[in-house]
């Protein structure tokens, strides 16, 4: 069983199936990462061996940016949008599409889920973080 944090490569599949479990690989990514190593499209998990696994996992951390970190400067971008008042962040937190109209074709609006809703935990937490690192920077300055 091959497993890159937590995603559980199946034996059953291709590889490139596999690879796109994983967080910010899609199949482009999977299949340039397949091609660097030399491996085919078609290549099945189940042919693959600890030293293919240890190439793939050293590649994945050396040249993208996967799983918390992509998450985390997702959300930093949200903020961004939000907190300069852009007109994208505002209708990104309504739930609204970027472009176009909401009136008449209400059914691309009731697809996307209100990143509001997604993230407002999130990033509650995230500005109480920098809030509380910001007030003990002032209490050390102040000694």
């Amino acid at each position: 069983m091959f497993k890159y944090k937590d995603v559980v490569f199946s034996l059953r599949g291709t590889l490139i199936n596999s690879l796109k479990l994983i967080k910010g690989v899609g199949n482009s990514r999977a299949s340039y990462l397949l091609d660097s190593l030399g491996f085919s499209r078609y290549f099945k998990t189940i042919y693959m061996n600890y030293y293919h696994h240890g190439n793939i996992v050293v590649l994945l951390k050396s040249r993208y940016i996967l799983d918390a970190r992509l998450k985390e400067l997702h959300l930093q971008r949200l903020e961004f949008f939000f907190a300069k008042g852009f007109v994208k962040g505002k209708r990104l937190f309504d739930g609204l599409p970027l472009y176009g109209r909401s009136h008449s074709n209400g059914s691309t609006a009731s697809l996307l889920k209100p990143y509001s809703e997604k993230f407002n935990e999130e990033i509650l937490s995230r500005q109480k973080r920098i809030s509380n690192f910001a007030k003990t920077r002032l209490k050390k300055k102040k000694r």
